[in-house]
């Protein structure tokens, strides 16, 4: 265990030095997110969830454990929340066979010895047969050695840092914030042909330090550059020296790999010197949430662009109308409908395809292993690509995402459908998907 030890204790120092601020889309929600959104309970097939047969399961229950960050000013619940609200579903209408799903959420308060003790913990109850929907900011490369060690596996929500998406028994559902940055950059080298970047992100280990160079690996294989590289500390209250940096180096297009509150810094910056005529400002899935476009005001409308790393939140798509309609009806009027969201809900289908594989008197950890390790082809209309999970030590399936843009009305649309992200680090994932 001295891996996770030696990790806490660098984590440990960077929370100390920052005050981290809450976090939008797909690196934390924001409240209420989509209030401008109507809650559609009309979604076919609302309790069609697990056996979808109305009877309340009441047979002994299959532990469930997840991990989130949700205190010290960094929120991710809506992952779990929707989790949760989904195995409710699923216990209402004849849970695994009979059997109900009890779902264990910690709250990891942002401290890496918390994490570590949970995970313990979590290894150490050899009635938890899995970890799904975890969204922990910080907990990825902490709890690992101990999943590996215990032969827990981990569908995660939401993953943030590196070590999420390079770990044997930890598969995210969402694309990560690498994978956000990239696309979002690829959509401006392809659709607006541009070719010399700035960018900025959180100077936060295994986190900046991954992304920053992920997207000048991809700028290198299409003939394009970026001329700033910033890294930064959470909460940024001021963001004119870095609007003196592009009105000095004058890149075609700007990224704020930030949270939502922070690339709002960003950007009402830049509509003081109107840099949005000259620069096209773009953002990971953390600014893709129903407010944004309200909260950096109507200057931006047809000039600022985010990624989204599963379907649009108010798509009519079957599995994303039910989505919403299950939170509606098991979950409650204060969780985010957010993207963080619908990386939860997708976790727990997929962890309830799996289980349904399994005769119920044999679920048990190992028999669940094996069955999350063999998940292939999952489909749902919130992805872009089927997902798997696979024995590897590098996990990221959902490889194909969106961009979307603030239109001429002030609200998200589509800028381009799904498309494979061209990261270079992808090659051996994509070989063996090919596999």
């Amino acid at each position: 265990m001295k891996r996770s030890r030696h990790y806490t204790l660098a984590i440990a120092g960077v929370i100390t030095a920052l005050t981290l601020s809450a976090c939008g889309g797909s690196t934390g929600g924001t409240p209420n997110a989509d209030q401008d959104i109507a809650e559609q309970s009309s979604a076919p097939d609302t309790d069609k969830c697990g056996l979808g047969n109305g009877t309340k399961a009441t047979g002994d229950p299959i532990t469930v454990g997840s991990i989130a960050t949700m205190s010290k000013g960094l929120d991710f619940s809506s992952a779990p929340l929707a989790a949760k609200a989904y195995f409710e579903c699923v216990n209402a209408n004849g849970g695994i066979n009979g059997r109900p799903i009890e779902f264990v959420l910690e709250d990891d308060g942002l401290d890496p010895q918390k994490v570590g003790a949970l995970a313990e913990r979590f290894a150490g109850d050899q009635s938890v047969v899995a970890m799904v929907a975890s969204a922990s900011f910080i907990g990825c490369a902490i709890v690992n050695p101990i999943w590996v060690e215990s032969n827990l596996y981990e569908i995660a929500g939401v993953g943030v840092q590196r070590p999420c998406f390079y770990s044997s028994n930890i598969a995210p559902v969402n694309a990560g914030p690498r994978l956000s940055a990239i696309a979002a950059t690829q959509y401006l080298v392809e659709d607006k042909g541009i070719k010399t970047f700035g960018q900025m992100a959180l100077g936060i280990p295994e986190l900046g330090d991954w992304v920053l160079p992920g997207v000048n690996e991809y700028l290198a294989t299409v003939g394009g550059s970026s001329v700033i590289n910033e890294l930064t500390a959470p909460p940024l209250s001021n963001a004119a020296p870095l609007m003196n940096l592009i009105n000095s180096e004058k890149p075609g297009a700007f990224g704020s790999w930030l949270p939502a509150p922070d690339a709002t810094v960003v950007l009402k910056a830049a509509e003081q010197q109107n840099l949005g005529d000259e620069v096209a400002f773009t953002c990971q899935t953390t600014c893709y949430d129903t407010t944004f476009p309200s909260q950096v005001g109507p200057y931006w409308n047809g000039k600022f662009s985010a990624n989204s790393e599963f379907t649009l939140l108010d798509a009519t798509t079957p599995d994303n109308q039910q989505w919403r309609a299950i939170i509606q009806k098991y979950g409650s009027a204060e969780q985010p409908r957010d993207s963080f969201s619908q990386a939860g809900f997708i976790a727990a289908m997929i962890f309830v395809k799996a289980l349904l594989s399994l005769e119920p008197d044999k679920i048990n950890r190992d028999t669940v292993s094996e069955a999350i390790v063999n998940v292939k082809d999952f489909s749902t209309d919130m992805l872009c690509k089927p997902w798997y999970y696979g024995k590897s030590d590098r996990h990221n399936a959902n490889n194909s995402i969106r961009q979307v843009v603030i239109d001429d009305e002030g609200k998200w649309a589509i800028a381009k459908d799904c498309f494979a992200v061209a990261d270079p680090a992808l090659a051996e994932v994509l070989k063996a998907e090919q596999s």
